[in-house]
């Protein structure tokens, strides 16, 4: 297995640095980053680097001193310069030392990021590239951070993995994703759900059948843990495979053996593991619902996605993605989030997750009025999810514009959605029952009626304003 491909990076500006160091990480790149050229010439000493990415213009690199260097020493390293003071005479003689690209900053990382992919040799970049993207896994702040380098580990290994956390975190995804990480990428990549198999099939589709095994069975089949071999199997919801057949995925993983329904002979696979599950399987196994032999053997590497109410600082990212999704799909114009809305988004507990955050801004880029998504967007739209117990928001339309603004009607607004409705309409106009009445288009004193009606507190809306007004002031 080769290490991932090594890039010096060197820049004196620390947000530049260490934003650039952290997305080329993401990316499957050793970075090694200093600030000045006299700390690159030093690493250079020391470290063989695949890649150069350094500004012209920064302490121990004026004159192109460090370029001068590196094509002294390192004649065939691809050599890349960013900078924000460009001048000619530099450009000049940068190409004429032959530097493989050049940035004027700002630009986009992904344009670097290819940039250094084309610089690589074909053998190096092709696998170690693939290896670090991760790019459909979507996420920025610490806990998504050290879920990709866990992942990085992960997927240069043939270990079987199990995938567990809460509905709604993206073990699908993660699972996928592992496998376009591996060395078996190029191999077949077969899902398994195992709770929407009836138990009367199932060993038959994990595992085929011979031909007159049993009425119906006109032809040999292949079942789809043989389909994967040389590559992944994906078994979703391993919790609810019946015991019997745990048994046979036991031999499985311990032998890379299985014997179709009905057949003498054993057949022999190759294919990786990876298991999901939202249950608590040592919960299970306790039991008596789950091996607890098979239970070691799936848990050899465990990955465990963090719930998006333990990564706040991806909302904004993640709700904007979805919009822009949505807008492409529908060839609409682009949607923007108004601070009051991510405030919103904030505050959820959001009990579904990434699913639920999806779910809910596609349903508020169908109901929004303009293409400035409000905290009051929000709040109508988790009105309408399903789940009777989701947990109310909290604080969440504190900052609310204190304009008046069209407002989803109150008549279509369903009878179980009027508390949270009615509470983001408050907070928004900080317990002011003449305008919330007004902007709903209902009467003020039907409006109270409803208040009393659900047990709202007006006064605990008045406070809120008061509180955030001061916060800010």
């Amino acid at each position: 297995m080769n290490p991932l491909p090594s890039i010096l990076l060197a820049d004196d500006e620390p947000l530049f640095g260490e934003t650039t160091s952290r997305y080329l990480r993401n990316h499957g790149y050793q970075v090694n980053y200093v600030m000045d050229g006299h700390a690159a010439l030093k690493a250079l000493e020391t470290q063989e680097f695949q890649a150069i990415i350094a500004d012209l213009d920064m302490p121990g690199n004026r004159d192109l001193e460090l370029l001068q260097a590196c094509r002294k020493r390192f004649a065939h390293t691809p050599f890349v310069v960013v900078t924000g003071r460009p001048t000619l005479p530099s450009a000049i003689e940068g190409i004429r030392l032959g530097i493989h690209d050049y940035f004027l900053k700002p630009f986009e990382l992904a344009d670097l990021l290819h940039s250094i992919h084309r610089a690589l040799p074909n053998g190096v970049a092709k696998q170690e590239f693939r290896s670090g993207a991760y790019r459909e896994i979507l996420g920025e702040s610490a806990a998504m951070q050290d879920l990709k380098a866990w992942l990085d580990r992960v997927s240069h290994s043939n270990a079987t993995v199990l995938v567990r956390g809460e509905s709604g975190t993206g073990k699908e995804l993660i699972a996928r994703e592992i496998h376009q990480a591996s060395l078996r990428s190029n191999q077949p990549y077969i899902t398994i759900d195992c709770a929407s198999i009836p138990e009367s099939l199932i060993e038959s589709t994990l595992f085929g059948h011979v031909k007159g095994s049993f009425t119906g069975a006109t032809a040999d089949k292949m079942g789809l843990i043989a389909q994967a071999d040389r590559g992944t199997v994906f078994l979703d919801e391993i919790g609810e495979l019946p015991l019997p057949m745990q048994a046979k995925l036991l031999r499985v993983l311990q032998f890379g053996t299985f014997i179709p329904v009905g057949g003498t002979e054993e057949v022999r696979v190759d294919a990786r593991v990876i298991a999901a599950t939202n249950r608590d399987l040592s919960a299970e196994v306790s039991r008596g619902k789950f091996r607890l032999d098979l239970y070691y053997r799936l848990s050899v590497l465990e990955v465990v996605p963090p719930p998006l109410r333990d990564r706040i600082d991806d909302m904004e990212m993640l709700a904007q993605h979805f919009l822009d999704r949505i807008a492409q799909r529908d060839r609409k114009p682009k949607w923007t989030l108004h601070p009051t809305a991510i405030e919103a988004l904030r505050n959820y507990s959001w009990p579904g997750n990434v699913r639920e955050l999806q779910n809910t801004i596609e349903r508020c880029g169908c109901l929004a009025k303009g293409q400035t998504i409000y905290s009051t967007d929000i709040a109508a739209s988790l009105s309408k999810q399903v789940t009777s117990s989701a947990p109310v928001m909290q604080g969440s339309m504190d900052t609310a514009p204190k304009r008046q603004r069209e407002l989803p009607s109150w008549h279509g607004q369903h009878a179980q959605s009027e508390k949270l409705y009615l509470e983001g309409l408050l907070a928004q106009y900080q317990g002011n029952v003449s305008q919330a009445a007004k902007a709903a288009g209902i009467t003020r004193q039907g409006l109270h009626k409803a208040i009393v009606r659900l047990g709202l507190d007006i006064h605990s809306f008045r406070t809120k304003g008061r509180s955030t007004e001061a916060q800010t002031s």
